[in-house]
């Protein structure tokens, strides 16, 4: 409260609760981000997200209290102009502060000072020689940048120096030109079952060796299921028991700076939440949209006339990993052109993508460009699939969204495997999917491929699957066979299966419209 950016700011309740200690500040850009949160944050909210919770806004002060948040600062005015007394109440009860923060303060203006108070009084306590606390003395926060702390630590310990941060989707190291010491380095840092030894004398910190190189790391940070890593490259030298001692401290200034890069993404991170949940409502009217607009411009941003829609989700991942593999997947794209993103109830990542950014708006592209996110914070193995929708006019984005969600959820419900889905190819299942068509549709399915199916369930071959290759391959042998690597007399032997079976020929241009049409209605069919 007694920061100069809070000199206008006001305590709204908890007062009993001024001596909490504040570690860091992150900012809720989503209404269940609270679930995020890992102890003693004071957590920030243009009230966007909490628009959807005005009715337990008691509850959502109770979880923040769950969740060990410190305290909950506020800008009201532009969303919500005031706080249910039942919500100050609850502050109150638990002793748990609510600020309002002056509307026109950026959120780093609060965030920045924070992180640096706590880490000063960290620093203290943390033993380190004076020649190389001297050298990181020199490093302002707010001037100086990770790369700087890096180039230091590469000169003291005349070794290359790595960081990764998974959460951030994160890897910088020194020196800075890539080079094969650095790829052994990280491959060796990223692959398991290479010799590792715990180093006695400083237990946080592990050698490992492979790859015709040897590396010393230690974990600066634990977040949502991914290790933040501080690596020095033995390329020169094994490291002293003062180098180490060294390392020990530089942990504590890589973890400020990667606190404050996600602090400066995180603000942008929220004007772009803001503005993607504003836009899926059906119910915003024009002059919100101006409004927006006008918010989105203000920091150097434009949105186009036409996007395309893509939803991004992940499948039986760990509840612990969904909010740093989202937030991974944002920084990679946020890199990408002037694409927007957006995450809703944190396993789907929304994307607003211009309508000329062919390499995001093709299936094909798109998946290479989510793998490449997720194999950089080494999560290429986690399942996911993808819906992509037809253009549409920013003002009625949330048709794209729409869009690209039936997209994702008919592709899952009809693919054996995940992958990209398109809107545009599910026009033909959106005339038989409704409820009313059901009971025709398991009739027409069963009337022209039971026999197959009860068939293949038996003998559990796949007579249902060579039959649409055929079909689709126009009754070529030699194709289809080389689709689904059979040997072409294989593939004869089953058609004569079918054949029997059915006691039709398939190839008869009649028959061969139904059984199209069966074969496509399948997936519809429980």
């Amino acid at each position: 409260m007694a920061l100069p950016a809070m000199q206008e700011g006001s305590l709204l309740a908890g007062h009993d609760g001024l001596d909490r200690v504040v570690k860091t500040a992150t900012v809720l850009d989503a209404p269940d981000a609270v679930r995020w949160l890992r102890g003693e944050e004071l957590a920030l909210t243009s009230t966007y997200p909490l628009l959807q919770l005005r009715h337990n806004l008691d509850h959502f002060v109770e979880e923040l209290v769950e969740h060990g948040a410190s305290g909950l600062g506020l800008k009201l005015n532009r969303y919500m102009k005031r706080v249910p007394q039942k919500m100050i109440d609850c502050a109150n009860a638990l002793n748990f502060p609510i600020i309002v923060v002056p509307e026109d303060v950026a959120w780093v203006e609060i965030i920045t000072p924070v992180m640096s108070n706590y880490f000063e009084a960290k620093a203290e306590n943390v033993s380190h020689s004076e020649r190389f606390g001297e050298s990181l003395g020199k490093l302002s926060l707010v001037d100086s940048t990770l790369q700087d702390l890096l180039d230091d630590l590469y000169a003291l310990l005349a070794n290359p120096v790595i960081v990764t941060s998974p959460m951030d989707g994160l890897v910088l190291h020194a020196p800075s030109e890539p080079n094969k010491n650095i790829g052994d380095a990280r491959a060796l840092l990223e692959e398991e079952g290479w010799p590792s030894e715990t180093i006695q004398s400083h237990d946080t910190f592990t050698r490992r060796t492979g790859h015709h190189t040897s590396v010393v790391f230690t974990s600066y940070e634990q977040s949502s299921g991914m290790a933040g890593t501080l690596a020095v490259v033995e390329r020169n030298r094994k490291l002293t028991g003062e180098d180490l001692d060294h390392l020990g401290y530089a942990k504590v200034f890589v973890s400020l700076k990667v606190r404050q890069i996600r602090a400066d993404q995180s603000t942008i991170f929220e004007r772009q939440n803001e503005l993607v949940l504003s836009l899926i409502d059906r119910t915003l009217g024009a002059q919100t949209y101006a409004a927006l607009t006008t918010r989105y411009s203000a920091i150097g941003k434009h949105l186009h006339a036409r996007y395309v829609g893509i939803v991004v989700a992940f499948h039986d991942t760990a509840a612990d990993r969904l909010l740093g593999l989202s937030n991974a997947l944002r920084v990679h794209f946020a890199q990408h052109g002037e694409t927007i993103t957006g995450v809703i109830a944190n396993n789907r990542v929304v994307l607003m993508v211009p309508e000329d950014d062919e390499a995001l708006c093709q299936p094909d592209m798109l998946k290479e460009q989510v793998d490449e996110g997720l194999n950089r914070v080494g999560a290429d193995d986690v399942p996911w699939s993808a819906g992509i929708s037809q253009v549409t006019a920013v003002e009625h984005f949330y048709r794209a969204y729409e869009q690209a969600v039936q997209a994702l959820e008919h592709g899952r419900s009809t693919s054996k495997t995940s992958g990209v889905f398109l809107y545009d190819d599910t026009g033909f299942y959106r005339l038989f999917s409704k409820s009313s068509m059901q009971p025709d549709v398991n009739r027409f399915v069963n009337e022209w491929l039971g026999t197959l199916i009860d068939h293949d369930k038996e003998h559990r071959v796949d007579l249902i699957e060579t039959f649409r290759v055929f079909l689709d391959a126009n009754g070529n042998y030699r194709e289809t066979a080389r689709v689904l690597n059979l040997h072409h007399n294989t593939v004869r032997y089953r058609i004569s299966q079918i054949t029997e079976l059915t006691g039709k020929k398939a190839l008869q241009p009649k028959l061969r419209l139904h059984y199209h049409l069966a074969l496509k209605l399948l997936p519809l069919v429980s």
